[in-house]
């Protein structure tokens, strides 16, 4: 007589689940609720989100929702705080630290305040136009170049746009702060002729 020996597969408990809203895995304990309610899918650090309140960091505090970003995963960092704890300051860091991205976004910032400057209500260039408008007269990345409209009366588009030098850009300001539109035009066909 033989003995048959079943082994039958004995299934531990899990050990972490994963949270669907922080998007990582916890220990089991960390799903029970206060109430003594078990969540398969939340976590418990989302409790007072039930009662629309959420924890911000800089605030060390629970702080309405309203308060938060409007975005799908707000974090914990409230708007207040966000730029300090949520990754906005983390962001910006890295693009000033790049001296391409960060040429570029003072291109970018210079042709959005002359265009306020101008008057002009729609801007007709996208900020890639820009990037090879000023690359086609400065391939090494200066910095030292913008974008200005050749006439100041119609938005900035792709046939009504030069490249000057930063000093060429301040003249030219002063010229149009003056409403010197004939000196303005003048500079602009000697700047074009130039190239």
């Amino acid at each position: 007589m033989s003995i048959e020996a079943t082994h039958e597969k004995s299934m531990s408990p899990p050990k972490a689940r994963y949270c669907v809203k922080c998007r990582e895995y916890f220990l089991v304990p960390c799903f029970m609720s206060d109430d003594g309610t078990d969540d398969m899918t939340v976590c418990n650090r989302h409790e007072p989100e039930k009662i629309a309140l959420r924890y911000c960091r800089g605030c060390d505090d629970f702080v309405a929702l309203d308060l938060f970003p409007k975005t799908a995963r707000p974090g914990y960092a409230c708007r207040k705080h966000f730029n300090i704890h949520g990754g906005g300051k983390r962001a910006y860091d890295k693009i000033s630290e790049d001296p391409l991205k960060n040429n570029h976004r003072l291109q970018i910032k210079r042709f959005y305040s002359d265009s306020s400057k101008f008057k002009h209500q729609t801007l007709k260039m996208s900020k890639k136009e820009i990037q090879l408008e000023i690359l086609k007269i400065d391939p090494s990345v200066t910095g030292n170049y913008a974008v200005m409209p050749i006439d100041v009366t119609i938005p900035t588009t792709l046939l009504n746009v030069v490249v000057v030098t930063l000093e060429q850009r301040k003249t030219l300001m002063k010229m149009f702060d003056k409403k010197n539109t004939p000196a303005y035009l003048q500079m602009v066909k000697e700047i074009q002729a130039s190239y």
